[in-house]
Protein backbone atom coordinates (compact mmCIF):
# COMPACT_ATOMS: atom_id res chain seq x y z
CA UNK A 1 0.00 0.00 0.00
CA UNK A 2 2.84 2.51 0.53
CA UNK A 3 4.15 1.54 -3.03
CA UNK A 4 0.15 2.96 -4.12
CA UNK A 5 0.54 5.98 -2.06
CA UNK A 6 3.89 6.72 -3.77
CA UNK A 7 1.90 6.40 -7.28
CA UNK A 8 -0.95 8.46 -6.13
CA UNK A 9 0.99 11.29 -4.35
CA UNK A 10 3.28 11.09 -8.16
CA UNK A 11 -0.11 11.95 -9.74
CA UNK A 12 -1.01 14.60 -7.24
CA UNK A 13 1.70 16.51 -7.78
CA UNK A 14 1.17 15.96 -11.47
CA UNK A 15 -2.16 17.43 -11.57
CA UNK A 16 -1.42 20.20 -9.03
CA UNK A 17 1.72 21.41 -10.74
CA UNK A 18 0.10 21.76 -13.96
CA UNK A 19 -3.05 23.71 -13.16
CA UNK A 20 -1.04 25.76 -11.42
CA UNK A 21 1.16 26.19 -14.02
CA UNK A 22 -2.05 26.71 -16.85
CA UNK A 23 -3.15 29.69 -14.36
CA UNK A 24 0.47 31.31 -14.25
CA UNK A 25 0.59 31.36 -18.30
CA UNK A 26 -2.58 32.64 -18.55
CA UNK A 27 -4.48 29.77 -20.06
CA UNK A 28 -7.58 30.18 -18.48
CA UNK A 29 -10.80 30.85 -20.23
CA UNK A 30 -12.06 33.58 -20.50
CA UNK A 31 -8.98 35.77 -19.76
CA UNK A 32 -9.40 38.86 -18.04
CA UNK A 33 -6.71 41.16 -17.63
CA UNK A 34 -5.50 42.33 -14.28
CA UNK A 35 -5.92 46.34 -13.74
CA UNK A 36 -3.16 46.84 -12.06
CA UNK A 37 -0.09 44.68 -13.30
CA UNK A 38 0.32 42.79 -16.33
CA UNK A 39 -0.52 39.86 -14.52
CA UNK A 40 -1.95 36.55 -15.54
CA UNK A 41 -6.32 35.62 -14.52
CA UNK A 42 -6.56 35.02 -11.10
CA UNK A 43 -3.18 36.06 -9.91
CA UNK A 44 -3.78 39.29 -8.20
CA UNK A 45 -2.14 38.49 -4.73
CA UNK A 46 -1.33 34.90 -5.37
CA UNK A 47 -3.37 33.38 -2.64
CA UNK A 48 -5.70 31.12 -5.07
CA UNK A 49 -2.36 30.34 -6.91
CA UNK A 50 -0.70 29.27 -3.94
CA UNK A 51 -3.61 27.27 -2.05
CA UNK A 52 -4.04 24.89 -5.02
CA UNK A 53 -3.49 21.61 -3.44
CA UNK A 54 -3.72 17.29 -3.25
CA UNK A 55 -4.71 15.39 -0.78
CA UNK A 56 -5.26 11.06 -0.75
CA UNK A 57 -7.97 9.75 0.93
CA UNK A 58 -7.67 6.57 0.50
CA UNK A 59 -7.55 5.45 -3.06
CA UNK A 60 -8.31 8.93 -3.94
CA UNK A 61 -6.56 12.41 -5.43
CA UNK A 62 -8.57 15.33 -4.10
CA UNK A 63 -7.70 18.42 -5.67
CA UNK A 64 -8.92 22.15 -4.30
CA UNK A 65 -8.36 25.00 -2.44
CA UNK A 66 -9.38 26.37 0.98
CA UNK A 67 -9.67 29.87 -0.41
CA UNK A 68 -13.48 31.42 0.08
CA UNK A 69 -13.32 33.08 -3.35
CA UNK A 70 -11.93 30.17 -5.70
CA UNK A 71 -15.48 28.61 -5.66
CA UNK A 72 -16.52 31.99 -7.98
CA UNK A 73 -13.92 31.99 -9.95
CA UNK A 74 -14.10 27.79 -10.79
CA UNK A 75 -17.89 28.42 -11.29
CA UNK A 76 -18.83 31.97 -12.11
CA UNK A 77 -21.99 33.82 -10.53
CA UNK A 78 -23.14 37.32 -9.50
CA UNK A 79 -21.87 38.76 -6.00
CA UNK A 80 -24.01 41.19 -4.51
CA UNK A 81 -23.58 43.42 -1.32
CA UNK A 82 -24.17 41.67 2.07
CA UNK A 83 -24.48 44.34 4.56
CA UNK A 84 -24.28 47.98 2.23
CA UNK A 85 -26.42 49.18 -0.56
CA UNK A 86 -23.31 48.96 -2.90
CA UNK A 87 -20.13 47.23 -3.55
CA UNK A 88 -17.41 49.67 -4.17
CA UNK A 89 -14.80 48.17 -6.66
CA UNK A 90 -11.36 49.88 -6.29
CA UNK A 91 -10.23 51.75 -8.69
CA UNK A 92 -6.71 52.65 -7.89
CA UNK A 93 -4.35 49.81 -6.35
CA UNK A 94 -4.43 52.44 -2.75
CA UNK A 95 -8.01 51.49 -2.70
CA UNK A 96 -7.66 47.75 -3.16
CA UNK A 97 -6.12 48.08 0.56
CA UNK A 98 -8.25 50.17 2.59
CA UNK A 99 -11.99 50.30 2.58
CA UNK A 100 -14.08 53.79 1.60
CA UNK A 101 -14.82 55.06 4.82
CA UNK A 102 -11.23 54.85 6.04
CA UNK A 103 -10.31 57.44 3.45
CA UNK A 104 -10.96 61.20 4.70
CA UNK A 105 -12.03 63.90 2.51
CA UNK A 106 -13.99 61.76 -0.34
CA UNK A 107 -17.37 62.16 -2.33
CA UNK A 108 -19.67 60.63 -4.48
CA UNK A 109 -20.43 61.64 -7.98
CA UNK A 110 -21.97 59.72 -10.61
CA UNK A 111 -21.82 56.42 -8.78
CA UNK A 112 -17.47 56.78 -8.28
CA UNK A 113 -16.52 57.77 -4.46
CA UNK A 114 -14.04 60.19 -5.34
CA UNK A 115 -11.15 61.52 -2.94
CA UNK A 116 -10.38 65.34 -2.82
CA UNK A 117 -6.26 65.39 -3.10
CA UNK A 118 -6.24 69.54 -2.71
CA UNK A 119 -5.39 71.94 -5.27
CA UNK A 120 -8.51 71.50 -7.38
CA UNK A 121 -7.39 67.73 -8.15
CA UNK A 122 -9.57 65.06 -6.98
CA UNK A 123 -8.94 60.47 -7.67
CA UNK A 124 -11.03 58.36 -8.27
CA UNK A 125 -11.20 55.42 -5.46
CA UNK A 126 -14.04 53.49 -6.48
CA UNK A 127 -17.03 52.48 -8.40
CA UNK A 128 -20.54 52.13 -7.15
CA UNK A 129 -22.25 48.81 -8.08
CA UNK A 130 -25.38 47.32 -7.17
CA UNK A 131 -23.84 43.27 -8.05
CA UNK A 132 -21.20 42.08 -10.46
CA UNK A 133 -21.14 38.74 -12.29
CA UNK A 134 -18.06 37.18 -12.69
CA UNK A 135 -17.39 34.81 -15.57
CA UNK A 136 -16.61 30.93 -15.03
CA UNK A 137 -12.97 30.60 -14.97
CA UNK A 138 -12.80 27.11 -14.54
CA UNK A 139 -8.91 26.25 -13.54
CA UNK A 140 -9.64 22.91 -11.64
CA UNK A 141 -9.62 20.59 -14.18
CA UNK A 142 -7.34 17.58 -15.92
CA UNK A 143 -6.93 18.52 -19.54
CA UNK A 144 -5.76 15.37 -21.84
CA UNK A 145 -1.76 16.87 -21.60
CA UNK A 146 -2.35 15.84 -17.76
CA UNK A 147 -4.42 12.87 -18.91
CA UNK A 148 -1.08 11.95 -20.88
CA UNK A 149 1.30 12.44 -18.36
CA UNK A 150 -0.52 10.38 -15.56
CA UNK A 151 -1.66 7.61 -17.82
CA UNK A 152 2.54 7.46 -18.36
CA UNK A 153 3.36 7.80 -14.48
CA UNK A 154 0.94 4.78 -14.09
CA UNK A 155 2.55 3.26 -17.10
CA UNK A 156 5.92 3.75 -15.53
CA UNK A 157 4.96 2.66 -11.85
CA UNK A 158 3.50 -0.55 -13.15
CA UNK A 159 6.31 -1.95 -15.48
CA UNK A 160 8.41 -0.99 -12.31
CA UNK A 161 6.40 -2.66 -10.13
CA UNK A 162 6.17 -6.21 -12.65
CA UNK A 163 10.36 -5.98 -13.37
CA UNK A 164 10.70 -6.43 -9.35
CA UNK A 165 8.42 -9.13 -9.10
CA UNK A 166 10.18 -10.89 -11.86
CA UNK A 167 13.69 -10.24 -10.49
CA UNK A 168 12.61 -11.05 -6.68
CA UNK A 169 12.12 -8.14 -5.17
Amino acid sequence: MIQDQQLLKAIGQVITRNIKSRIRQNKITPATPNKFKNKATLTDSGNLLSSITYAIRGSSIVVGTNVTYARIHQEGGTITPKRAKYLAIPLTPAAKVKRPLEWEDTFIRKGIIFRNLGNDKIEALYKLQKSVKIPARPYLFISPEDESQISNIISKYYDNKIRRSFNGS
